[in-house]
This record gives C-alpha cells, sequence and structure tokens, in this order.
C-alpha cells in the first residue's frame, strides 16, 4: 500500500457523488409529507436520511482535506472490495424488482442469500441459516408484533 500526500481524486469524486446524491434525495423528499396525525409520513426517513449523507460524506471529504493540509500521509484507495460492492448494489436492485412479484419477505430471504455467500463469502449452508432466520424474525416482528402489511408474494407472505 503506498503513502502519499496529494489529494485522492477518487476521494474527492466519491464524496462529491454522494453528496449530491444526498442533497437530491434531500430535494425528493421535501415534496412528501414529512409528518401525519398518526406519526412519521413518507418523506421523515428519506429526509434524514439525504441529510446523512450530506453530512457524512462532507465530513469524509473534509477529514481527507485537513489531513493533507497537515501534511499528514494519505492512504491510496484499495479497491480490492470493489466486486463485493457492486455485488452487493446489484443485489439490492434486484431485491427491489422482486419484492411485487416475489413478496417482502421472500425478496428478503433473497437478499440476505445474495450478502451472506457473495459479499460475505460464507458456506452456502450458513447463507440459507441467515436468510431464513432473518427473514422469519423480519415477519414475526413487522407483521405479526407490529401488525404491518408488507408486500405479500403468491405464497401469502
Amino acid at each position: 500500500m503506498s503513502l502519499k500526500k496529494t489529494v485522492d481524486k477518487s476521494e474527492v469524486v466519491c464524496s462529491a457523488v454522494l453528496i449530491a446524491l444526498g442533497v437530491f434525495v434531500i430535494r425528493e423528499a421535501l415534496a412528501w409529507e414529512y409528518m401525519t396525525r398518526d406519526g412519521p409520513g413518507p418523506g421523515f426517513f428519506p429526509l434524514w436520511i439525504g441529510i446523512a449523507m450530506v453530512a457524512l460524506s462532507g465530513l469524509y471529504l473534509a477529514a481527507h482535506l485537513y489531513d493533507i493540509a497537515r501534511g499528514e500521509p494519505v492512504h491510496s484507495t484499495n479497491w480490492s472490495g470493489t466486486p463485493a460492492v457492486i455485488l452487493a448494489w446489484l443485489a439490492f436492485m434486484v431485491v427491489i424488482a422482486l419484492i411485487k412479484p416475489l413478496g417482502f419477505v421472500a425478496a428478503l430471504v433473497l437478499m440476505m442469500l445474495i450478502f451472506v455467500r457473495g459479499v460475505f463469502r460464507q458456506s452456502f449452508t450458513k447463507a440459507v441459516v441467515v436468510a431464513l432466520v432473518s427473514a422469519a424474525a423480519f415477519w414475526v416482528l413487522f407483521v405479526k408484533l407490529l401488525n404491518l402489511r408488507l408486500p405479500a408474494g403468491p405464497w401469502g407472505f
């Protein structure tokens, strides 16, 4: 791993992209109702997620630039985890697309399988156990205990 004392362009670009995405999320969330008479509205969580994205990305960028200004060596970007990150994002996109036809719980099982087996490189048996236990716990908590309606697939869950 090489050390350098110059600005790492990838850190700046990634921070700027995340800040821009956060601003976009905030702008979109402001168009939705923040609070309803029953509690948080559809704009509540996206607004705070956008604010967190902007704040944390800005802090990260500021820390990177501060270290360089102080003359501290900066580690170069390690790209070895890129395939796992891409797989995780692809898993999110596929699962979002499959929530309606499969149902939330079945889509969650699929996502957990991809994460545990593909991203974290655990055994298939462990991936199946984690996926089923996670989905069952999620279903019990949100459907049974909190009485929330989640998209149900052809199997009724």
